[in-house]
């Protein structure tokens, strides 16, 4: 499910499932996606950087490169080598067009294979594990971490990202995180931009998705409610892969 949310005028958010890459709408329910993994599949979340030029244009190049090469993608050295040379092409884009002069986007997704599953970020957009009815962090969070109150609530702000492809005035190299990982069947991974993580603490998430266990649309619905509730200040992109 992606949404713009309740302040921003737009939605510069991006997803790819497979094939399928979608990149500033809004769904009003989630998408259910069932696909068989007979050939490397990818699955991620991009969020353009509000505030600079053209950040749904990185967004949505991100993760049409992405459905393009993610079937011949096998490894974590591959989608690395894909990161790069969309950083790479990101700013070859602002040179050629300068009007796209500091176009980024965050990028957090997984590589699934038959017998593995590789995941990778670079920037501020999160991916979680569940495991025995607990949320973990994978992803490497690149910004300052965020402070929480008394109340649980966020504390300070976090606009700041130390590293994204592209969104700098001349070219910065990229380096991704990642990692392999072999996983039980019925695990559930969750990604999203930060239009949730940064409204809604990982304990309260781990709740919602223990809620609804059996029912994935309702899991990703009540995420999203949940970051609309706390203000929806940015765009929030909530995507549940059960493996």
């Amino acid at each position: 499910m992606t949404h713009r949310g309740a302040l921003r005028d737009a939605n510069e958010d991006a997803f790819v499932i497979g094939s399928l890459t979608a990149a500033g709408v809004d769904t009003l329910d989630p998408l259910v996606v069932d696909l068989v993994v007979r050939e490397p599949v990818v699955v991620a979340v991009a969020d353009g950087l509000g505030g600079h030029n053209a950040g749904e244009v990185a967004s949505a190049l991100a993760v049409r490169r992405l459905a393009e090469r993610g079937p011949r993608t096998t490894d974590a050295f591959q989608v690395l080598q894909v990161l790069l040379d969309i950083n790479a092409e990101l700013y070859e884009l602002a040179r050629t067009h300068p009007a796209h002069t500091g176009a980024g986007t965050t990028a957090v997704g997984l590589l699934v294979t038959p017998h593995e599953v590789t995941w990778f970020n670079v920037g501020d957009s999160r991916l979680y594990r569940e495991d025995g009815g607990y949320l973990g962090q994978v992803s490497v969070d690149d910004s300052p971490s965020t402070v929480w109150d008394d109340c649980g609530e966020p504390a300070t702000a976090t606009n700041i990202v130390l590293q994204t492809l592209g969104g700098a005035d001349r070219f910065e190299p990229v380096h991704p995180h990642s990692g392999t990982d072999v996983c039980p069947s019925g695990t559930r991974w969750l990604l999203c931009s930060d239009g949730l993580s940064d409204l809604v603490h990982a304990s309260e998430m781990e709740s919602l998705l223990a809620d609804n266990a059996d029912d994935d649309v309702r899991a990703v619905k009540a995420l999203w409610a949940a970051a609309m509730n706390a203000g929806g200040g940015d765009n929030i992109t909530v995507m549940l892969v059960r493996r």
